[in-house]
């Protein structure tokens, strides 16, 4: 079925481009770069810029394509750090100061803990560099996976009951990231 890699590429652009149709109803029309990229025509400006991006992952006969609510926001700080939600908790690597205590107010939010344990995550990272905080929500369903032989594609479906809880964790997230933010700000001022 896919003789070429552009025709593997078309289908993952039409599957990205489907799952994030679903959330049209709360962030505007899902509008596609060239690049496969979808961007959101009515976001709250809490979210703006919030793009659905893709990643390939390859396996000898086949693969998968999976869809990323990506969020990128300036903070006021300038460390290094990468968070990941696994196995119910937030842990980081490195020793940076503003990675340390967002861990401790992610984990203090009870509204945001009890909602992440119901969703369905193949993924999620906050990434702060630079003065900038990278929210990458990776979740299963919404991407497209393949075989070489036979020859299949399908698209797997975006659970429609996730939505409502996408939105909310992804508001959530970008809420907390930012408070710590104006906290670590107030407290160099002090």
């Amino acid at each position: 079925m896919f003789r070429s890699k552009e025709k593997r590429h078309n289908a993952a652009n039409a599957a990205i481009l489907q799952t994030a149709r679903l959330f049209a109803e709360l962030w505007g029309e899902a509008e596609q770069a060239e690049n496969g990229d979808v961007h959101f025509a009515g976001l709250p400006h809490t979210l703006h810029g919030l793009t659905a991006t893709q990643t390939w992952q390859r396996q000898p006969l086949g693969g998968t394509m999976s869809v990323n609510l990506c969020l990128t926001r300036e903070v006021n700080h300038t460390e290094h750090s990468v968070l990941r939600f696994r196995a119910g908790r937030f842990r980081h690597k490195g020793d940076g100061e503003m990675a340390r205590l967002l861990v401790e107010r992610l984990h203090a939010d009870a509204v945001l803990m009890d909602a992440l344990p119901r969703l369905d995550l193949a993924g999620l990272a906050i990434a702060l560099s630079g003065g900038k905080a990278s929210i990458t929500l990776t979740p299963y369903g919404g991407g497209l996976a393949f075989l070489a032989l036979p020859p299949v594609r399908y698209a797997v479906a975006f659970p429609h009951d996730q939505i409502g809880l996408t939105v909310r964790v992804l508001e959530r997230l970008e809420r907390i990231v930012g408070k710590q933010s104006e906290t670590m700000a107030s407290n160099k001022v002090h």
